[in-house]
């Protein structure tokens, strides 16, 4: 089993590894919408004042001036709730994606965020990103992970979305990890039965498996932190032993993660599986701490836990 390290805010990891990200390379630049103490980029701004934008709330101002920074040579990152930044879909759209300008969008309080409530909430997020031609995609579930995808986002010449939540957060992996865009990673291996997730419900799928394992039921753990690009045949070749599938997400249904595994169980052409996915579905989020939001909308361990166990029952 996985041993999770001390926790950490993902947020926290980005605005000190974007600090340092501005010491190695001078063409990186910071577009604030009112919100750089929330999404941490204020640090960025202390140390490199000129290379930093405050545009205050306008987020469709912001991506125009990060677009004509990109369109120049710059490397520019622009930072609100993923909830607010993705709602300006026409911009992101016609400058951004229209113009394949490589933006790095990051998208902070991703999912069931607290007490801020469902305007503020990031739960569409990844569907309206995912349909954009040209733009990478990615969910970090760990600060390793943020650091390795913050590392390949600004190196690439496209357009990218990084969601990542506001939870505090446990460590999956060691520092000789490295992260592969489009990859699935396995993090437990299983024979017959696999949870799917993504972000901070990688935590909760994990300690649900620790329930599961009290009922000598083995369980594994798939990781999906590239959500474009995506491997389908590397999927698939993980998938092919599996007959029993939860997908396990902080968003809709639909343009997710769930979309991802069915997709890839449809173009594998196997009928063997028996998959379930649990969702947010079609509905918003509501208002209250993050771990009373997660059991309000059953992504709790031990629901996560109880649907596997009710809908497979057993390895067989």
């Amino acid at each position: 089993m996985i041993k999770v390290s001390e926790k950490k805010a993902l947020r926290n990891v980005f605005g000190d590894h974007l600090v340092y990200l501005g010491k190695k390379n001078n063409k990186i630049c910071v577009v604030s919408c009112d919100l750089k103490s929330a999404t941490k980029t204020s640090n960025f701004f202390e140390a490199f004042p000129k290379r930093s934008f405050e545009v205050g709330i306008a987020e469709a101002n912001g991506l125009g001036i990060a677009t004509g920074l990109a369109l120049k040579g710059f490397i520019p990152i622009i930072s609100s709730f993923g909830a607010f930044i993705t709602g300006k879909f026409l911009e992101i759209r016609t400058s951004i994606s229209y113009n394949n300008a490589p933006v790095k969008i990051i998208g902070t309080h991703g999912g069931l965020i607290g007490k801020d409530g469902a305007t503020q909430s990031g739960t569409q997020d990844l569907s309206l990103m995912m349909s954009l031609p040209n733009f990478e995609v990615f969910q970090p579930c760990s600060p390793i992970e943020t650091i390795q995808i913050l590392n390949h986002v600004v190196k690439s010449n496209k357009p990218s979305y990084v969601r990542i939540c506001r939870n505090n957060v446990g460590e999956v992996y060691n520092q000789n990890y490295k992260f592969i865009p489009g990859k699935p990673q396995e993090l437990i291996k299983s024979k017959t039965n696999t949870i799917i997730s993504s972000g901070p419900l990688i935590f909760n799928s994990l300690d649900a498996i620790k329930y599961l394992s009290q009922k000598k039921i083995e369980v594994g753990l798939i990781n999906i932190n590239s959500i474009k690009p995506f491997n389908f045949n590397a999927l698939e070749k993980i998938l092919k032993t599996k007959k029993n599938i939860l997908v396990v997400e902080d968003h809709v249904s639909h343009g997710g993660i769930s979309s991802l595994v069915y997709e890839t169980i449809a173009k594998s052409k196997l009928n063997n599986y028996n998959i379930k996915s649990l969702n947010l579905d079609d509905k918003f989020s509501e208002s209250g701490d993050p771990s009373d939001l997660e059991k309000a909308n059953g992504f709790d361990a031990k629901n996560i836990a109880k649907i596997f166990y009710e809908k497979f029952n057993s390895t067989k």
